[in-house]
């Protein structure tokens, strides 16, 4: 009997041991469907463990852009997690099929509450995206006279004054600074209203508290809370958090600093319901779209709540003028003073069609304050050289995040020719992988605007998104595309109509991650004078 049981009980344990060894080891190496899928490491099948390394380090996209160019346009990173490099058969189909997004972006949730960038679904997402599609469509942003006066005052009556400082000083310019605060500045205004918004190309000292806020909020650490959300909140309960304190008096701050933007706007907006202000440059245009379409769908919500709803999608708004647009502006402007025949053809180009935008003191016959004017959207909108150097731009500075989706969970599906990957997936997609693939450009690590412009310099008709995927596609792209395109086209005319840009300081440039605090780009800035 002895001998009967120490038989069973070995035999369950081999069986046990047996069973664990196929569904640990066997089945993900040789069996579960993505075992077509190249390993960008050997562990990628069985532990999550090297990817969530990785991306602890910060280098996902280097370390995947590495793993693509060895084994192809589709690699393993973990046991349910993937990588995809070519836009037809795998991007396209991933981000064109409204795949949801993962819990990874719950670290996205301002004010504790779901906006449009976060929210999961498709069916949550268009919920949010009906309440501002409107007001972001191309029309209504060429057609805003709330946005031409706050465009109009910032650049003429702020922005050319300073830089005129700065030039008739010899001062140095710290690019990514200047472009965040024009960028803050401007689409605040646009959010807020001008009297409301933020004035940070005034306030040169409050820009860097926002920023260092801003870098503390988005800190190396919250790598936690989005790749890691279960034990981060498990952990949380037990009075241990894995943010810093800094983290979350940085988060307190900005949204303090926030709200504080939030009421001036609704008090405006009440003032202009009386008297009927809202062409006026202080009439908080999208923050009264937002009010309308939040307080339309609250339902039994009570106020505070639909407050935060409001403020939650308008921080998302605000918060890609430092992400996005004010990142790719800076490096645009520094890309532009390494170049100065670039230069001279943007200068000949805008003042062939636009001579009314110089500050007084750029020309021996200067125009008066009124008669100085920024020229019609349209106008800026037809320009093909400025339209290359923003595309170029756009291309050489995509964003570095994975923009991650998982696979529909009722389904499997192909991706880069592999059938069958099952349901509950992550992909991940890096802009980088479009706009540097040596397939469709040459001298890809270049910035050479002319690429994009035919022999007879007109804007050359490319292949679309395949080429250029700077604010994604698809259902949930980037709804604020035609704003960050109408400020970039006027900074950059307003810019080098007026000043020239040449680079000093050059040993600061390309030794920290673009954006951060220790990113700098240093120009001196020189006046122009127009006969």
């Amino acid at each position: 009997m002895i001998l009967q049981g120490f038989d069973v009980v070995t035999l369950t344990a081999i069986v046990f041991l047996a069973g664990l060894v196929y569904r640990l080891i066997l089945f993900p190496l040789f069996f579960y469907p993505l075992a077509k899928v190249p390993n960008a490491h050997w562990s990628s099948p069985l532990s999550p463990l090297w990817i969530l390394a990785t991306r602890y380090k910060r280098r996902e996209l280097h370390t995947v852009k590495l793993a693509h160019e060895r084994f192809g346009p589709i690699v393993q990173l973990g046991p349910k997690d993937i990588s995809i490099s070519c836009f037809e058969d795998g991007i396209r189909t991933v981000y064109h099929k409204g795949f949801d997004k993962p819990a990874w972006y719950d670290f996205f949730n301002y004010f504790g509450t779901e906006n449009a960038f976060c929210s999961r679904s498709r069916e949550s997402h268009s919920i949010h995206r009906r309440g501002i599609a409107t007001v972001y469509a191309k029309s209504a942003i060429f057609k805003s006279s709330q946005l031409a006066t706050v465009t109009n005052t910032i650049l003429l009556d702020i922005l050319l004054p300073r830089l005129d400082h700065d030039a008739r000083m010899s001062q140095p310019t710290e690019l990514l600074e200047l472009s965040h605060s024009m960028c803050l500045d401007l689409v605040n205004g646009h959010l807020f209203g001008l009297c409301n918004g933020s004035s940070f190309l005034k306030q040169e000292e409050d820009i860097k508290a926002f920023l260092e806020h801003y870098e503390n909020r988005y800190c190396a650490e919250s790598f936690w809370p989005q790749e890691l959300p279960l034990l981060t909140r498990s952990l949380a309960k037990v009075g241990i958090g894995l943010l810093p304190e800094t983290a979350v008096q940085s988060k307190n701050w900005i949204e303090s600093w926030f709200m504080d933007m939030i009421r001036a706007a609704d008090t405006s907006m009440q003032t202009a319901e009386k008297l009927v202000l809202e062409d006026s440059e202080n009439y908080p245009t999208i923050y009264a779209c937002v009010k309308r379409a939040a307080s339309h769908r609250s339902g039994q919500k009570d106020a505070k709540s639909v407050q935060a709803e409001i403020a939650s999608e308008l921080f998302d708004h605000m918060s890609s003028a430092r992400e996005v647009l004010g990142l790719v502006l800076g490096y645009t402007l520094y890309y532009l003073a390494q170049k100065p025949a670039a230069q001279h053809r943007l200068l000949t180009e805008i003042v062939s069609v636009v001579p009314e935008m110089q500050h007084p003191s750029a020309s021996s016959n200067p125009l008066n304050p009124q008669d100085r004017r920024l020229p019609s959207p349209a106008t800026l909108d037809e320009l093909p050289y400025l339209s290359a150097i923003i595309n170029e731009s756009l291309r050489m500075r995509p964003n570095s995040t994975p923009l991650p989706r998982i696979t529909p969970a009722d389904r499997s599906v192909t991706l880069a020719g592999i059938e069958g990957i099952p349901p509950g997936v992550r992909v991940n997609a890096f802009q980088w992988f479009v706009h540097r693939d040596p397939k469709k450009w040459d001298r890809v690590d270049e910035w050479v605007p002319e690429r994009w412009l035919d022999g007879e310099g007109k804007l050359r008709k490319g292949n679309g998104e395949s080429q250029m995927w700077g604010f994604c596609s698809g259902p949930r792209m980037c709804a604020g595309s035609n704003l960050s395109q109408y400020l970039m086209r006027y900074i950059l005319a307003v810019i080098f109509s007026n000043f020239t840009a040449r680079p000093i300081r050059i040993e600061t440039f390309g030794h920290h991650t673009p954006g951060s605090l220790e990113d700098v780009l240093w120009v001196q800035m020189e006046r122009i004078v127009h006969p």
